[in-house]
């Protein structure tokens, strides 16, 4: 019994969120000052920073993990939910950068890649995204964003 109190305390490295670098820019003019916010959701740790775009339309967040007891747990299913976004002081919604659930206790390398050089312009439309994950097959990463995704 003592064996198994053990497995049931043992705490789990949750990668909430890579190490993020961006660019926002409109009709290719970087946009300075601008609010991006990023929110990070695992079960009911929920997790949320900011940062202000620099004179040449770039933000960075870096990396966020957190240690949980759940994926030990069999009946637990382990989701992250991405959210990187920004306001637009003339518009009521805000416009996802990077929106996704990723079906793991690790971020996908695919989303790493892409969350290296997030280059986007507000006046293109956000797209919905379909990329193969090769760490978790049965689970393709859906991806909202306003980036363009390859």
């Amino acid at each position: 019994m003592l064996g198994m109190l053990g497995i049931l305390r043992k705490t789990y490295t949750v990668e909430l969120c890579p190490e993020v670098h961006g660019r926002i820019s409109k009709d290719g003019t970087p946009i300075e000052n601008l609010l991006i916010e990023r929110s990070l959701t695992y079960a009911d740790e929920e997790y949320s920073d900011n940062c202000l775009t620099n004179a040449d339309g770039e933000f960075h967040f870096d990396k966020k993990s957190i240690k949980s007891r759940l994926p030990g747990n069999i009946f637990h299913e382990p989701v992250v939910r991405q959210v990187i976004e920004f306001t637009l002081s003339n518009h009521k919604e805000e416009t996802y950068i990077w929106a996704t659930n990723q079906h793991d206790i690790s971020c996908p390398e695919i989303c790493k890649l892409h969350l290296r050089n997030l280059v986007s312009d507000i006046s293109n439309e956000e797209q919905v995204y379909e990329l193969a994950n090769v760490e978790a097959p049965a689970y393709p990463l859906i991806i909202r964003a306003l980036c363009a995704l390859k």
